[in-house]
């Protein structure tokens, strides 16, 4: 900037001689003119290096400053997550209807039956009768073993190899063959050697 305005003053003095000699002026007319356009140049030239000083400071200073913007998040606040009460409450309640209630299928259609609505299981081969506290009785097509495993968790005891009982409805040790438990059905199960101590501390001695 500096340098343009040097260059622009010297064009223009140099233009202005010129022009005097061409106008046939005296030394002492030629002399004021250049002193008074060293002065106009000299004036309107401080003006502009004020103004270019001012900017450039002004510029720095900016540069150095911290941006005084705020940034503002437009998306979506996220969301928290917020705990399905009703679905952990259903899951719940049917985990508990599941561990309450088995599945006995037959032919024709499976059956739910509650496990404190069965008295005891008994193994026919590869089937197993099934009788309730109702009197009713019913054969599935599976092994006593697989009913075991299943009922276990319910308080069912394993007193004979073909035998599965719900304690809830012994009535009675009997002391004959070694034992056996009379049901309140009026049923007498046997209780075999190796399980005579398991199914004493289940019921009790």
């Amino acid at each position: 900037m500096k340098n343009k305005i040097i260059f622009g003053l010297v064009f223009i003095m140099a233009y202005g001689v010129q022009f005097a000699h061409a106008g046939f002026l005296g030394a002492a007319e030629l002399i004021m003119l250049l002193i008074v356009g060293l002065v106009f140049f000299g004036f309107f030239g401080g003006i502009f290096m004020l103004i270019y000083f001012l900017v450039k400071r002004n510029r720095n200073t900016s540069a150095h400053q911290p941006p005084s913007t705020v940034a503002i998040n437009f998306g979506s606040p996220a969301s928290s997550p917020v705990p399905v009460v009703e679905k952990v409450v259903d899951d719940s309640a049917h985990a508990k209807i599941n561990a309450a209630r088995i599945a006995l299928p037959q032919q024709n259609e499976i059956r739910y039956v509650a496990a404190t609505e069965i008295i005891r299981c008994e193994a026919d081969n590869n089937y197993t009768n099934f009788f309730f506290s109702d009197g009713d009785k019913m054969l599935i097509s599976k092994s006593l073993k697989e009913y075991s495993d299943l009922l276990k968790p319910h308080g069912f005891i394993r007193t004979h190899q073909s035998h599965l009982v719900n304690p809830r409805f012994v009535k009675s040790w009997l002391k004959e063959d070694g034992g056996t438990l009379l049901m309140d059905s009026g049923d007498k199960i046997p209780v075999s050697k190796p399980n005579r101590e398991m199914v004493k501390e289940v019921l009790g001695k």
